[in-house]
């Protein structure tokens, strides 16, 4: 009962590094930008698409489809950490203001 507990607790505490990131496709140069406040998560779910065939998002369907997922790279463009006196809504929308920043210097008629 007690290792659980401890388990519990270590769970709560962890930091949660979040980011946003873009997944490309480096025939056409076409992009997808995109945030999460887990950005394990995102890498774990790019890397599952990329070994069972599965699209990793319904914008890129037809070119992961045609082209195949080794034609899409991954990328992270910036971390960041949650601070431990900011909630999951403040962490979101700091994390959807670091997208818009990022998205305003990238090229708008290469995105999905």
């Amino acid at each position: 009962m007690n290792k659980r507990k401890e388990i519990i607790n270590a769970y709560k505490a962890r930091k949660l590094c979040g980011g946003v990131y873009t997944i490309t496709n480096v025939l056409s140069g076409k992009y997808f930008i995109g945030h999460a406040a887990n950005l394990k998560s995102v890498q774990n779910r790019f890397q599952f698409a990329v070994t069972t065939g599965s699209t990793v998002h319904p914008k890129l369907q037809k070119d992961w489809v045609e082209q195949g997922a080794q034609a899409f790279t991954l990328n992270v463009l910036e971390e960041l950490e949650q601070k431990p006196e900011q909630s999951q809504a403040e962490f979101m929308d700091d994390l959807q203001t670091l997208e818009q920043m990022w998205r305003a210097n990238l090229d708008a008629a290469k995105e999905y």
